[in-house]
Parts: structure tokens; C-alpha cells; sequence
């Protein structure tokens, strides 16, 4: 679902934003420190190793939850054969579905022999106070300093929070209701209202500039797993757009003739950015057809076999900005000596109406990293574009819940460009290494250092890149 922004939504200091690589990097070295091993609790006794029957599945200490819902969640049926393995996989999914606060279990003699009663016991979620953190497409990794959150709000496996997101490059304030894809479910569904502020970079004679779009609305997405491997997504989103008419100077010249901090205002603005200011309302539909094979080893933090697809179209109706965009991503995962290759392919076209913030933008770390963010791609952006990008992922340390320490090779390349030019600046590459840690309170972190192996935008020989989860 598309994210969308308020102008009221605090935006945080150029010290704040400037603070967050610090931030990653200050929590890789402290992730280095010794941890425990993971303690697991006993198994119960009352299941042994041979093939037993369940004969019911009791529920305590719930009073908002029911059982059908409970059964979407776990792996089990009243009536089928089990052994002591099934049963203790089952309560760990349960777990892992975060529908309970709390999962206890224990079981008792069912009807006749060799028949058993499982019991749930059970606490649940409760209005409480949290932190967050993750990336998308549009914006890249963000923080949720703040978040007031309630799982399981209706006993039917929703969910309600309002959250402060605090990201790279964008701010904003997000309310959220839905009810995810369960185990034995199939449907999904959502609805955001939101209000998000984005600073959006480009490129002009050198100098990096921010320009300020806001956005704000009401969006709703339904998605169906068609099965295991095959799921589907429809969303529509209304929202308004507010573009500022300036943008600001990131970075000065070599010749002095722009000092960071300066604004830049009306015909001075690049054509591609001066005709897409100001206010306006839209409509945004997408239709999404994603195609999942992966599997992950325990622990690896990285898929090691596999492939994972998408096919997204999208339109927006927008008064003199209407435009159909489409996106293809795939990416292949293989076992491969002292760790795994990666490997993502993207495209993706955008209709020439779009305005500057709807069309697409090269460089990078979801695209080509070695280069600054967008800036391999014109101020007002591109209607067509392609990257790739190989890695190569190793285990460096380890502890007891697997991989802790990883680093990374890769090789990125891609060009983009519009369809109503014959421009074509070439294919631009980059390489480098990085390095990927998890770590208790955020998961999984990354640095990478890239560098260009085509022509530079910038006199800038390497470009370092933080960030929250892998690439890709």
C-alpha cells in the first residue's frame, strides 16, 4: 500500500536526518558484544513419540478471541493423527503469528487411548507502546520512534496503530487497520489514513537539491493468496498532493555560485520540476501479481534458494497529470560456495503526464549503488528504466540463532531515460562491498560502499549507503 502525508507532520532537523547512518553504524558495533544462547522451554510430557489422535483443542485465557480463529492461525485440526513434533511445530507457528501476547500449552488424555485434548493457554494483546523500523520502495528505511499499537484488537486477527515514522528522507504521521494473511487463510486487507512530508533529492550541474512533496489521504488494499507460491493485490488510494514551489540546495557548488541552504524558485527550477508544483487530488489504482518460491535456511537472514516476482500496473487520475505506470522485479536466490548469489532484475515505465514525483529516478541503493541517490537520472525524471544487481553473501560470524555477522560483494548496473528523446547517457555501473549484522532491537542493519565504474554525475570517487534490512 502507498504511503501518504500531511504538511502538519513534524519534520525532523537536518541533524537528526544527518545522525541516522551514525545511528546504524554506532548499533553494528554494539551488536558485536556476546550474547546468550537461546533457552527453549521443556517439552511436555504428555506426548510421546508415537503417532497419537487429537481429539479437541481447548481454549483459556482468551476473552475477546474465538476458536475459528485460533484455527486459521494453527497448523492442527481436531480429529487428525499427531506426534509429539507436529504439535510442538504448530504452537511455535501460533507464536510466530504474534496473534497472543502469550502461548503456553500443555495437553491432557482425550476420549479413549491413545487420544489427546491439547489446551491453549493463552494472554492477549493489550494497548501498548512500541518502536519499529523497515524500508519500501518509495522512501527506503525508515524508524518508528513512536508507536501506539493494538494486535487483535476485535478477536478476529486485526490490527490497529498509529505510528511517527521518521525516515531518510521523509516524516510522517500514519493511522492503520487490517487483518493480515492468517496460516490457513487466504484473504488480506487493509486501510491507511496518512499524512507524509518526502524530501525528494535530484541533480542539477552538480549540485544535489531537496524538493519538498507532501501527500495525504485515505488508502485500502485487498490481496488473496491464489496458493502457497501465488498471491494478488488490488488497492485504491485518494489522496492530495502538495509540491512546494522551491527547492532547496543540499550541496554547494565547486565554483560557489550555489551555497547549501540556497532556494531555488521559478524559472530558475529545472522545466521537469517547475511544471509539476502545487496543489492537487488523485485517484491511484494498482492491481499486484507476486510469485514466491524462496526458502531460507535457519538463521541464513537471507533467502539460499528460490525465486520471487512481481508484476504491478498502476493508475493514477490526476487532472492534467493522469498516467499508467508498470513495474517488473524479479529475484533468483542459489546456494553457491561459502554462501549465496542474489540476483535482482528490474524495469519499470511510467506515461510521459507523470509529474516529477510519480516518474522514476536512477542511482542509488535500490538501483546503482556507487552513485548518489537519483543522480543518474534528469531533475525531473525518467518514464523508463532498468537495473540489476548481483550479490554474493557470506556468513562471517555466527551464535546460536544462526547467522549474526555478513558481509557482502556486489556489481550493480542499469540505465534509464524517456521515451520522447533520443537522449541516452549509457549503461552506468557500480561495485562494491558491505556488510549485513543483526542485531536484537532492529533486526537487520547494512552498510554498503559503492563504487563507480562508469562516468560520475559528481566528483565523488565512492558513495556509503545505510540502511535497515538487505537490498533486496
Amino acid at each position: 500500500m502507498d504511503r501518504v502525508t500531511m504538511k502538519s507532520a513534524p519534520i525532523p532537523s537536518k541533524l537528526l536526518r544527518s545522525a541516522l547512518p551514525a545511528v546504524v553504524l554506532l548499533a553494528c558495533m554494539t551488536a558485536m558484544a556476546p550474547t546468550a544462547p537461546a533457552q527453549s522451554g521443556p517439552v511436555p510430557q504428555t506426548v510421546g513419540q508415537a503417532t497419537l489422535h487429537l481429539d479437541n483443542i481447548e481454549l483459556a485465557g482468551a476473552t475477546r478471541t474465538r476458536m475459528p480463529t485460533v484455527l486459521l492461525h494453527l497448523p492442527l485440526t481436531p480429529g487428525q493423527p499427531i506426534d509429539q513434533a507436529t504439535l510442538v511445530a504448530a504452537v511455535a507457528e501460533l507464536r510466530r503469528s504474534e496473534l497472543f501476547a502469550d502461548v503456553s500449552f500443555y495437553t491432557r488424555p482425550g476420549s479413549e487411548r491413545g487420544h489427546l485434548t491439547l489446551v491453549l493457554e493463552v494472554r492477549e494483546h493489550r494497548l501498548d507502546f512500541r518502536w519499529a523500523a523497515g524500508n519500501t520502495d518509495l522512501d527506503g528505511w525508515y524508524l518508528v520512534p513512536a508507536m501506539v499499537a493494538w494486535d487483535n484488537v476485535s478477536g478476529h486477527g486485526d490490527f490497529l496503530d498509529f505510528q511517527w515514522r521518521v525516515g531518510f528522507r521523509h516524516t510522517g504521521l500514519l493511522l492503520n487497520y487490517g487483518r493480515p494473511w492468517a496460516n490457513k487463510g487466504r484473504d488480506y486487507w487493509g486501510a491507511r489514513l496518512s499524512s507524509i512530508t518526502t524530501d525528494r533529492p535530484y541533480f542539477s550541474d552538480g549540485v544535489e537539491y531537496r524538493h519538498q512533496v507532501g501527500t495525504s489521504g485515505l488508502a485500502g488494499v485487498y490481496g488473496r493468496r491464489f496458493s502457497k507460491r501465488w498471491l494478488g493485490e488490488l488497492g485504491l488510494n485518494l489522496e492530495g498532493v502538495d509540491a512546494a514551489d522551491h527547492s532547496t540546495a543540499h550541496t554547494g557548488s565547486a565554483d560557489g555560485g550555489v551555497a547549501e541552504g540556497d532556494e531555488v524558485r521559478g524559472d530558475d527550477l529545472p522545466e521537469g520540476i517547475s511544471s509539476g508544483l502545487g496543489k492537487d487530488g488523485r485517484v491511484i489504482l494498482h492491481a499486484d501479481l507476486q510469485h514466491d518460491t524462496r526458502a531460507w535456511a535457519h538463521g541464513s537472514g537471507t533467502p539460499v534458494s528460490g525465486l520471487w516476482g512481481r508484476l504491478k500496473t498502476e493508475l493514477t487520475l490526476q487532472e492534467e497529470r493522469s498516467h499508467v505506470g508498470l513495474q517488473a522485479d524479479l529475484r533468483a536466490y542459489r546456494r553457491a560456495p561459502a554462501g549465496v548469489l542474489a540476483l535482482r532484475l528490474r524495469g519499470a515505465a511510467v506515461t510521459k503526464d507523470a509529474a516529477f514525483y510519480d516518474r522514476l529516478y536512477l542511482g542509488g541503493m535500490y538501483t546503482v549503488r556507487g552513485f548518489p541517490t537519483h543522480s543518474l537520472s534528469a531533475p525531473g525524471g525518467d518514464t523508463w528504466l532498468w537495473s540489476g544487481s548481483v550479490e554474493h553473501r557470506s556468513r562471517i560470524l555466527g551464535d546460536a540463532k544462526g547467522t549474526r555477522l555478513a558481509g557482502v560483494l556486489f556489481l550493480d548496473a542499469g540505465a534509464s531515460g524517456t521515451f520522447d528523446t533520443d537522449a541516452f547517457s549509457g549503461v552506468a555501473a557500480g561495485a562494491g562491498y558491505g556488510l549485513r549484522m543483526r542485531i536484537w532491537w532492529l533486526d537487520w542493519i547494512g552498510i554498503d560502499v559503492g563504487f563507480p565504474l562508469t562516468a560520475r554525475p559528481v566528483d565523488q570517487r565512492f558513495q556509503l549507503n545505510a540502511s535497515i534490512g538487505w537490498s533486496f
